[in-house]
């Protein structure tokens, strides 16, 4: 394993002028222990009579603020606060898959962020904020929370790939590197609902507590016409037009659509080296009353002159969302590009 000697040891430079996260990564990830933990959940190590008031407020304006593009408000993670001593002497803790250590001492000799992915089991995004003074802690939390969120999200896209290669539906994985020229790793669990020289719908239909949840992935490849093809409209308004040609409702007439009276939530993000366009908002049934979020990916596949769509959405009434959101978007974050 590489490790960091700055990490352990210290920091020679004090303030961390150069603005970027120090990061060391592990040799041979796979050969470590699998981390543990929930789905977006985190351990943030901080000492309880620091953690209060402002500071409290800070973190969790970033690491709890609400998900975006969800019907019903839920944390972008669960956060779970341990004292240091008790994280240090629990080898379980140390081995999960999220962890956020923040050490606030007036006898620290600088102010920095350290960074080790894969350190003690694999996946593991590991942070450590070291400050000596309030106003350095929040400047760091402030400018680096975007980043280790990306890292931890990072974190559990490749947790979900990982066990889903290991759980592969070949089928799928065959049939669309024959039509759409690319994979992604579904697991046995889902099933084809429609399978088209264009087109494709995926679905995964189970129970929660006697509750119904319904996840599905919709696929859409067509020539390629020029980037305006990337604008907001145009992608809602071929969303709607795929989705109305295939995804039919439970009741005559009904069909799904685009729920156009709440905002959308757009990101230019990176489909494992892919630039993409990620919309993320809700879908409704027309002419019925079934509805849920969406989040929406499209790309150019130079290689194969096409533009692609592929569309996350699903169905779980009264029930949360988030976790099966995050297991739909990693599918589509495991793409791999023949």
């Amino acid at each position: 394993m590489i490790l960091s000697v700055i990490f352990v040891l210290g920091c020679s430079k004090n303030d961390n002028k150069n603005g970027e996260i120090k990061t060391s990564t592990a040799e041979n990830p796979k050969n470590l222990p699998s981390s543990g933990g929930k789905t977006l959940e985190m351990i943030l190590v901080i000492p309880d009579e620091i953690y209060k008031g402002e500071l409290k407020d800070s973190i969790g304006g970033y690491f709890m603020k609400a998900c975006e593009g969800l019907s019903q408000p839920e944390p972008l993670f669960d956060v779970v606060q341990m004292n240091p001593n008790a994280f240090f002497k629990s080898e379980m803790f140390q081995k999960h898959r999220n962890v956020f250590i923040i050490d606030f001492k007036s006898t620290n000799k600088e102010n920095t962020i350290f960074q080790k992915i894969d350190y003690k089991s694999y996946p593991q995004a590991y942070f450590q904020i070291i400050a000596n003074n309030r106003d350095s802690l929040h400047s760091l939390i402030s400018k680096y929370s975007p980043s280790i969120i990306h890292q931890f999200y990072n974190n559990e896209h490749r947790r979900v790939a990982s066990a889903f290669r290991n759980y592969e539906n070949i089928d799928i994985t065959k049939k669309l590197k024959t039509t759409f020229k690319f994979s992604l790793a579904f697991s046995k669990e889902y099933l084809i609902s429609k399978f088209e020289d264009d087109f494709a719908w995926f679905r995964k239909d189970f129970k929660v507590n006697n509750e119904q949840k319904t996840l599905n992935i919709m696929i859409y490849k067509t020539p390629f016409l020029g980037n305006g093809m990337f604008n907001e409209e145009k992608i809602i308004e071929l969303r709607n037009k795929i989705s109305k040609a295939n995804i039919p409702g439970p009741t005559r007439g009904s069909y799904m659509g685009t729920e156009e009276r709440f905002p959308f939530y757009r990101n230019t993000i990176s489909l494992n080296g892919k630039p993409a366009v990620e919309t993320r908002g809700l879908w409704r049934l027309y002419n019925d009353f079934m509805g849920g979020p969406f989040v929406n990916y499209c790309f150019h596949d130079e290689k194969n002159n096409q533009f692609v769509m592929i569309d996350c959405f699903l169905y779980a009434p009264n029930q949360t969302k988030r976790d099966e959101l995050m297991q739909l978007e990693s599918i589509v974050y495991s793409l791999k590009l023949d």
